[in-house]
């Protein structure tokens, strides 16, 4: 990766890149590790200061990374300065405020609200739904993930806000990277898979408010294979019961985490083909670190099993 900083590549200075993302985490960060000691002459001197934006290009010169630089830590023994930026998404989950939104559609809430903060945007996916919800002291990227987790119920679709430069897009979660296939042949170095079911739900108890039983839910499937684990469900008034015993249920946790070779496209949120030993098919980008050091371009990502939309739910009662 080639690093810049106002119009001036100092790559050359830079000993170690890390590239990072992952889907339970707002914001992308670049942080790299770079040469600086004002005791010798003879070494390029290229302060750096917390506030100042970065950009991360690839070899063929196409922006990869544009942000803000939010850390500074300097190592004068080892003659090392280590900097961390974010991309404007950090922005939106740092930057709160308080609105009601009323049958406004989800990429049109989105617009409002990246105005408000000051990000440019880009190219937000359209839903055609509109909702209804108040955000009290939210976030600017919680009210998008608001926004698009109420859309999603209706139109049964998964979405993720990204940058692009410093621009916001909001695309659809889990969109497949064309061309591309990790496995053991080409790219990946090492594979790992780990399943557990520790945690496992598969049978529901519904009551009613005074605790009498009403019915029960089972993952029959689930329990003929692993043995039945019962939680129980009280039902409240003005609550969707349906969608409540659906988010109890727990089947069995898995994942993956594949070392390759280096490639700027795989990346949270989007998914891969993977043909490896111990998982084949398709899976879903939950997290990515690339890492840069010595002329050597690896990533290590961890893979899900199903496409999860990151979702924030909110207030519709107003």
């Amino acid at each position: 990766m080639i690093i810049k900083h106002k119009d001036e590549d100092i790559t050359r200075l830079v000993t170690k890149i890390e590239w990072s993302g992952s889907r339970l985490q707002a914001a992308r960060c670049l942080s790299f590790d770079m040469v600086q000691d004002l005791r010798d002459p003879n070494l390029p001197n290229h302060p750096i200061d917390n506030g100042e934006t970065v950009y991360g290009y690839d070899e063929e010169n196409n922006l990869q990374f544009q942000g803000n630089v939010f850390r500074v830590e300097k190592d004068v023994q080892a003659s090392k300065v280590t900097i961390r930026a974010f991309d404007n998404l950090y922005i939106l989950s740092k930057s709160k405020t308080t609105r009601k939104f009323t049958d406004m559609k989800a990429e049109d809430i989105t617009r409002a609200v990246c105005s408000e903060m000051g990000i440019k945007t880009g190219n937000i996916i359209s839903t055609g739904e509109p909702v209804s919800f108040i955000a009290t002291r939210k976030s600017g990227y919680q009210i998008i993930l608001m926004a698009y987790t109420e859309a999603a119920k209706k139109t049964k679709k998964k979405y993720a806000p990204v940058m692009n430069g410093d621009k916001l897009d909001v695309i659809e979660k889990g969109t497949l990277i064309e061309k591309y296939e990790a496995n053991g042949y080409n790219n990946v170095l090492n594979g790992r898979y780990s399943e557990s079911i520790e945690d496992m739900v598969n049978k529901i108890m519904v009551t009613d408010q005074n605790g009498n039983v009403t019915s029960y839910q089972s993952k029959d499937d689930q329990i003929k294979k692993y043995s039945m684990i019962q939680d129980v469900y009280k039902s409240s008034p003005n609550a969707n019961a349906q969608q409540e015993i659906e988010a109890m249920f727990k089947g069995p946790d898995r994942s993956g985490v594949v070392e390759c070779l280096g490639d700027y496209r795989i990346k949270a949120p989007y998914s891969i083909k993977v043909q490896e030993q111990l998982f084949k098919g398709q899976f879903w980008i939950k997290s990515d670190s690339h890492t840069f050091e010595g002329g050597t371009h690896m990533m290590k990502l961890e893979l899900e099993f199903e496409n999860i939309m990151t979702e924030e739910e909110a207030d519709t009662s107003g």
